[in-house]
């Protein structure tokens, strides 16, 4: 798997679990990480976004893969090291693109959010360790600057993504919606469900006067279910202890092609047919299994309202990858080979939630330092069409804070793992899934609080938890 998970939200308290001989030691932050049209990308700055993404990547993985987890396999051929490393680079890439073309839409930092940001990094460093920092090659000036490259990040996502012709028309947005019970096609050489047959019909394996109750076939039973139901679908559910399911679909998804459901054509193509409140009258088989569907609403508006926003959210994506591709093809990026191969993960981290330390105060998690509404939410990336996990920069404004939530940092084994202080940052041209480095799409909402250049704002935070560091 590829990991893009750079955090825009600090964990205000870290610490390492592992003596720190550290990697701040090895890395010289006045050296060129890359060059972007010949200006150079600090190693300080580099450095300190990988080492972040390596105290998220320890606290949710760590008890997983154990303490060798950075030279695991991430899944695509390379080690996890070398996976996060690749794609944090292809994030600095985007970063600085935006950042070079900030001037394009008129994107700058308020006097409040320089301030905002300036804080944030002041209690970063206040909450943690000196050995801590030490290893992250933590610094006021390497931290401002990620938070800094993380709001432009944001405000440019929201000024790209605002040139979308917001236009769809009825015809686009219309959604059918039906409901629908699922047989499963039975594997021949599969005895379970003969086995679960026998003990619902009360089969008692030592009688070996009963005769043993063969269980049905899949159509069968989904036949027997659609003759009742054709009667009253409730009722037939109901009576046989069903789950019923639901799908909404458009004219477009009756195209193999541009299905946008989870459902094969053929059943689409039968609810298409069906009138409000009508049964189909035949059973629909696709290759694993049997349906038997009714239609539920021939003009569902709550759906079409949803349709809306997954259109208005494609061409989001789609305008903001354009005009990253475009930035691309024209600028010069050169990353320093041999500086970079000395950024490693060898030293652990470790983040001590509130559960763990009661000496946290709890009246300091709502003072934010962070941003105001016209501020995006502070990522480092965008996620922006991916399943599940959407964001976006919403309208400019703000839902990071770069102020401090509650976490309190101590002593812990390298087994103890983040809860309530990390972030789902991630990180990436637009990071999703808890994932690390570049995701191709953007989204209209805010997100996960994703850090990189992900398709979209983020609900990340740019400031920093309260918290305090204990050595």
């Amino acid at each position: 798997m590829k990991f893009k998970k750079v955090a825009a939200a600090l964990l205000a308290a870290v610490m390492i679990s592992s003596s720190a001989a550290g990697c701040g030691s090895k890395i010289d932050a006045n050296a060129a990480a890359a060059t972007l049209d010949g200006k150079e990308i600090p190693m300080g700055v580099a450095n300190f976004i990988a080492q972040y993404q390596a105290v998220q990547m320890d606290s949710y993985f760590l008890s997983y893969y154990g303490e060798d987890m950075w030279s695991s396999d991430s899944g695509e051929g390379t080690t996890m090291t070398e996976s996060v490393k690749e794609d944090v680079m292809e994030n600095l890439q985007v970063l600085y693109l935006l950042d070079a073309h900030a001037s394009d839409y008129d994107v700058a930092l308020t006097d409040e959010e320089k301030e905002a940001i300036t804080q944030a990094a002041a209690k970063f460093l206040e909450d943690n360790t000196q050995e801590a920092l030490d290893t992250m090659g933590a610094t006021q000036e390497t931290v401002e600057e990620m938070l800094r490259l993380n709001t432009i990040q944001s405000k440019m996502h929201a000024a790209i993504t605002e040139q979308i012709d917001t236009k769809v028309t009825a015809k686009e947005s219309a959604q059918k919606t039906f409901s629908y019970v699922r047989f499963e096609k039975k594997d021949e050489s599969d005895t379970s469900a003969d086995d679960e047959e026998s003990e619902n019909t009360g089969t008692d394996d030592a009688d070996t006067d009963s005769e043993p109750v063969e269980a049905k076939d899949s159509k069968e039973e989904a036949e027997e279910f659609l003759d009742e139901a054709l009667k009253d679908m409730d009722k037939a559910v109901q009576a046989g202890g069903y789950t019923v399911l639901s799908c909404s679909f458009g004219a477009g998804d009756l195209k193999e092609e541009d299905n946008t459901t989870t459902l094969d054509v053929a059943v689409l193509e039968a609810a298409d047919k069906l009138k409000n409140k009508e049964v189909a009258d035949s059973v629909i088989e696709t290759d694993d299994a049997y349906f038997v569907i009714h239609m539920d609403d021939t003009n569902d508006k709550e759906a079409a309202k949803t349709k809306k926003e997954s259109i208005l959210s494609k061409r989001r994506t789609e305008k903001y990858d354009e005009v990253l591709e475009s930035y691309k093809k024209d600028c010069e990026w050169k990353v320093n080979e041999s500086e970079w191969k000395k950024v490693n993960f060898d030293e652990l981290y470790t983040v001590k939630t509130p559960e763990t330390d009661q000496t946290t105060n709890d009246t300091t998690a709502d003072d934010q330092t962070g941003t105001d509404d016209s501020t995006a939410d502070n990522q480092t990336g965008t996620d922006d069409g991916t399943a599940g996990d959407q964001t976006g920069a919403d309208d400019s404004t703000a839902d990071g804070e770069t102020g401090a939530d509650d976490s309190h940092t101590g002593s812990s084994t390298a087994d103890d793992g983040t809860e309530g202080s990390t972030a789902d940052d991630q990180t990436g041209d637009s990071a999703a899934d808890d994932q690390t480095g570049a995701d191709d799409n953007s989204d209209d909402s805010a997100a996960d609080g994703e850090t990189g250049a992900d398709d979209g704002g983020a609900d990340g935070e740019s400031g920093t938890d309260d918290t305090s560091a204990e050595d």
